[in-house]
């Protein structure tokens, strides 16, 4: 049976939209404008490991 992997790209996906949807509803204040840059290349890297397998 294939050992299955943590997600960490997922969870680092999921913590940052949480993040950026707080601060655009003005509940927090992290004045984070590579925000957006950080998400896609994230998920640049998770579409990587899809593609190499």
């Amino acid at each position: 049976m294939a050992k299955r992997k943590f997600p960490v790209l997922a969870v680092l996906i999921l913590i940052l939209g949480i993040s950026w949807l707080l601060e655009e509803m003005a509940i927090m204040n992290l004045n984070l404008p590579w925000l957006p840059v950080i998400v896609i290349v994230a998920a640049i890297g998770m579409i990587w490991n899809r593609l190499k397998g």
